[in-house]
Order: C-alpha cells, then structure tokens, then sequence
C-alpha cells in the first residue's frame, strides 16, 4: 500500500484554526510571520484553493493574482512533523513493515497482517486504515493498493482526495496502459521528453512493449530496465524501514478473544521477553514503550509511554505494562445483560495483543555521543 496525506500542510494548518476549512487558504515559504506574508511562493494550497488555478511552487504574487482572497500561513516544518509523527505511528499498527518516504508519504507491506485475517477483505482493511488517519489524526488520505510499490504509488494519486484505488495483478497492465509515462515516480523531464519527442512513447502501455534493450541502450542498463519493468508491473522494489524509522515489536494473537484486563496483561508479560532480547541483540537503547491491542473487529488501538532517558534494560518494559494497559477501555463481563448487549460485548473483545519498542538509539552512537566535548567542556 501507499499512503498520501491529502494537501498536508494546509490540512495540518486546519486541525489548529478549523476556520480554515472550506476556504482558500496556502502555506507559503517565506521568512515572514503570520499577517505580515508580503513576498514567498507557495508550498501548498487547499483544495479550494487550487479551483482558482493556485499550485505549489508559484510566487506569492502569482497566487494572489489568481485568488485575491487566498488566506496565508507560513511554513511551521516542526508542527507537521509533530502531526506526521503520529500519523505514522498509526501505520505502524497496521503494517508488517513501514517505509517513510516522505513527512506525507509512507508504502506499507501488509500481506502477513491481511494473510492473518482471512475474514477481511483487502479493500475493508485498507478502508479501516483511512478511517483510523481521519479519526485518531483527523486527515484525510488517498490509498493505493497492487502488488508492487511503483503501481500504488501511481493508484494512491489516482483518485483524490480521500482515494481508495486498488489495482490487482490480473488488472495492472489494463490500469497502466493508457496512462502518461510522467505517472511513474522518478521518470524525470529530461527523461520524458526523450520518451516521448525522441522516441514516441507517450503512455506507460507504449513503454511496457518497448523493447527492453532500445531502452537499456538510450537510458542506461539500470534505468533502461527499471522503467520497462515498473511498466510490466515486475519491479521487485521491496518495502524497507529507513533507519531512523526503526521499532522493534512483537506481538500475539490469543486462545480466546476476551475484556480480562489480567488476561490481556499476563499476555503482554509473556512477549517482554522476546522483544527485549531482540531489542539487546541489535544494540539498541529506548525511550518509548508501547501496547497495542486488537479488537474483534480489527481496530486498533495503542497507547505509550515516553522515559525522559534513554534506557535498555527489561524491567524499564515490564514496569509499565501496568499503567498503559490501564489506559485502556474494558468491558464488565460481570454484569447481567442480554443478548444483544452480549453481542456487542463479544464484538468488542480484545484478540490479539502486542508491545512496541520504539525511539531507539544504537549504544555505540550513544557512547560515541557522551564522549564529544562540548563549548562548555572548552571552556
């Protein structure tokens, strides 16, 4: 899968000041301050902005030519961090591996965690991720959904916003084939004028029959082949964690869905063991401990706790299962209620359970760190 955030930036701007929804309104790249933005270009608009012909990358005059009344924020890098943080900590909870790409952007390979849950489809599962962005984060968001990163990077564009496109591999060449090559991410200008003015390929179909090795010989073997297999729906590009991105988790789905906070806790101390070792294996100290819990349904829902410090020992993971755990919802199984209350309580049980270590810093890094003398040291 990949995930887009919808005009990020502008979006980021109307979970602060929700008077802005509906209206034009762009983030501008300026050193300026708020109502004082005389000069910058624009970094992004809202969606109503962008009816009057406004897009990013045009000069604040361009703008305000073609949109008088266009509202401006400038840039606040630090505060859409802040939201892209715990949106893709959110996509963590749903996937076998994250990858990052950008502060809006991430591919996800989920097949382990849809294989898992053979009752939901892969459609329902993607549509939940959406919901979750819109609910815990307030964003909306376009997914995209095939077999290969480059074919959902190119279906997560292609219906906006709040898209849901999922292309299956019996229909990948059909979805290609009439679309521009400038679809594909990292085909360049220069690349597709010589696709196209040079050697007539205008759509990703024309490109997947070219003959691969015209290709290998006009962009080079690496590129030459890259491109003919992106548009054969063959490129092997696998979804891989950046490295600053890294969480170590583990994770247990139970005997019997259940409400027992004791039962869902003796679980959890079951898998400290496990995600320590690991965790101790690789070098790496923490700071965030985190539990994840699975409903009936398949929402998620997780809670953490931050250490002011870093740490690497057990006991640091183990003393605050307690207390997150607490944080969560629980149903009375002891109350006398009827059937459709029962229901409804079974729907809500808890299936699987999961700690998550995360904000990790290699040991080494960090020894190499407290031994670096600072201004103050000189002094």
């Amino acid at each position: 899968m990949h995930v887009d955030l919808n005009s990020f930036f502008p979006s980021c701007e109307e979970l602060r000041d929700p008077t802005l929804k509906g209206k034009p309104h762009a983030v501008i790249m300026t050193d300026e301050v708020k109502y004082r933005i005389t000069r910058g270009a624009v970094a992004s608009c809202s969606y109503e902005a962008r009816k009057y012909g406004v897009r990013s990358a045009i000069s604040l005059f361009a703008a305000k030519q073609l949109c008088p009344q266009l509202i401006l924020n400038p840039v606040d890098k630090a505060y859409y961090q802040q939201v892209s943080q715990k949106v893709m900590r959110l996509l963590e909870e749903y996937a076998d591996v994250l990858e990052r790409t950008s502060i809006d952007e991430a591919y996800l390979d989920c097949t382990k965690k849809i294989a898992e849950n053979s009752d939901i489809s892969i459609e329902e599962y993607a549509a939940k991720i959406k919901y979750a962005i819109k609910q815990q984060c307030g964003l909306l968001s376009s997914i995209g959904v095939s077999t290969t990163k480059s074919t959902a990077k190119i279906a997560s564009d292609f219906k906006k916003p709040d898209g849901l496109t999922i292309v299956y591999a019996d229909k990948l060449q059909t979805f290609l084939g009439n679309l521009d090559v400038d679809r594909i991410a990292g085909i360049g200008i220069k690349t597709q004028h010589a696709l196209k003015e040079e050697m007539g390929i205008k759509t990703i179909g024309q490109l997947a029959k070219c003959d691969v090795q015209s290709l290998m010989d006009k962009f080079g073997k690496k590129n030459g082949l890259w491109m003919w297999q992106v548009a054969n729906g063959r490129d092997k590009d696998i979804v891989s964690p950046r490295e600053d991105n890294i969480s170590i988790s583990t994770e247990q789905t139970l005997d019997h869905a259940t409400t027992d906070k004791v039962k869902i806790l003796q679980y959890l101390n079951g898998l400290v063991d496990e995600v320590y070792e690991r965790t101790k294996r690789h070098g790496y100290m923490f700071r965030t401990v985190g539990v994840k819990l699975v409903r009936t349904d398949f929402s998620i829902e997780t809670r953490e706790m931050s250490f002011s410090n870093l740490r690497n020992d057990r006991e640091s993971i183990a003393s605050v299962l307690e207390e997150l755990v607490d944080r969560f919802s629980f149903l009375d199984n002891t109350s006398n209620d009827n059937n459709n209350n029962n229901s409804n309580k079974s729907k809500l049980a808890y299936r699987k359970v999961g700690i998550k270590i995360s904000n990790l810093v290699r040991s080494e890094k960090q020894k190499n760190q407290s031994q670096q003398k600072t201004l103050l040291d000189y002094i």
